[in-house]
């Protein structure tokens, strides 16, 4: 009796010490981000380039080869991207940026008459406080700027440096990826071979259907909002177009996010209460659109997870990683979804990886 009751007590044993492992190197992951953030972008790249890559292969063109080619090929995309898009997207950067003082000092005048307003509502308030609260905050922002452009200027520093690490990891991944599976595999012993082979398929399977999913999808809502916005007359349609799309890869919360320009430029810019309703029934109807045909086509049912599990992936990456963390929140509880379903049923309800 005791005989058969150790295996099962040994299993438990190594899944849980497998899962604290696993949690282990995720706290190492969340205190070592900034420098890891670069390679979990060039994962992301090989998820959307591989299956071309693989599928050239298999039309007998050889991978070293294929791999620079697509590898040239994505970068004159974007290239083509920016350079045919530059005059329309530089038009509007250049009319935001004579706009922009002008926004403050509207936004500044606006908040000062309400302070002007509210004290007179208000008996009890002391006279001028909020007025001059308003103005001295508004007087200290051309200084605060000028203090944060030195570390913005480090920040663009370190942009060019991780988008270079990007690129080179990259092409070495697409283009060894598979060795590097191979030799993985090579040093699990046999009784978990199975599990092991199951569990890289499986993540492989559910991350890279979700991740080209939701880029083609918000390649396509941000192309729609763009052409909606721009159809209503909407300034600054093209950045908020694009910016729509972005938001969009955040589940639940990109959609309301990307409301916010879209109002603010309505109000601001066109001071017309009527454009605003026009560019939220225009981003809703995208919205509309996106989840009753796009993304059920685009991502379909790449993942299963409740909407609730999607909203507290999105908010603890964001509380842990900020931008980054939300979009790769979901992603990431993909794998480790899948991981511990995995090892679960190999190792307690198969017992591949009992005693022997």
């Amino acid at each position: 009796m005791d005989q058969k009751q150790t295996p099962k007590y040994l299993n438990w044993l190594k899944l849980l010490g497998i899962y604290g492992t696993i949690l282990l190197l995720l706290f190492i992951f969340y205190l070592a981000q900034d420098l890891l953030t670069p390679f979990l972008v060039a994962f992301l790249l090989v998820y959307l380039l591989n299956p071309i890559a693989d599928k050239l292969e298999g039309l007998g063109f050889r991978r070293d080869v294929v791999v620079p080619t697509i590898f040239l090929g994505f970068i004159l995309v974007l290239a083509l991207v920016l350079f045919f898009g530059r005059h329309a997207i530089s038009h509007e950067v250049n009319d935001l940026k004579v706009q922009v003082p002008q926004y403050a000092n509207k936004i500044r005048s606006s908040l000062s008459d309400s302070a002007d307003t509210l004290e007179k509502q208000v008996p009890f308030l002391p006279k001028g406080y909020l007025k001059k609260t308003v103005n001295d905050k508004a007087d200290a922002m051309p200084q605060m700027v000028a203090d944060k452009i030195p570390s913005l200027l480090m920040s663009a520093i370190g942009m060019i440096t991780n988008t270079i690490i990007v690129l080179f990891v990259t092409f070495f991944l697409l283009k060894d990826g598979r060795e590097f599976r191979k030799n993985m595999i090579k040093v699990v012993p046999n009784k978990y071979f199975e599990t092991v082979l199951c569990l890289l398929y499986e993540i492989n399977l559910s991350i890279g259907n979700y991740i080209r999913g939701q880029i083609l999808d918000c390649t396509i809502v941000g192309i729609l909002s763009v052409i909606g916005l721009s159809f209503i007359g909407l300034k600054y349609a093209i950045i908020i177009g694009i910016m729509s799309g972005v938001f969009n890869v955040i589940p639940y919360l990109g959609p309301v996010i990307s409301l916010v320009p879209a109002v603010l430029v309505s109000i601001i810019e066109h001071q017309d209460a009527i454009m605003a309703l026009k560019a939220v029934a225009v981003l809703m109807g995208v919205q509309l659109i996106d989840n009753a045909i796009i993304s059920p086509l685009a991502v379909g049912t790449s993942v299963d997870l409740h909407p609730i599990a999607v909203i507290v992936s999105v908010t603890v990456g964001g509380a842990l990683m900020g931008v980054w963390g939300m979009l790769l929140g979901v992603p990431i509880y993909c794998a480790l979804k899948v991981t511990f379903e995995i090892l679960y049923k190999g190792i307690i309800e198969y017992g591949s990886w009992g005693a022997n």
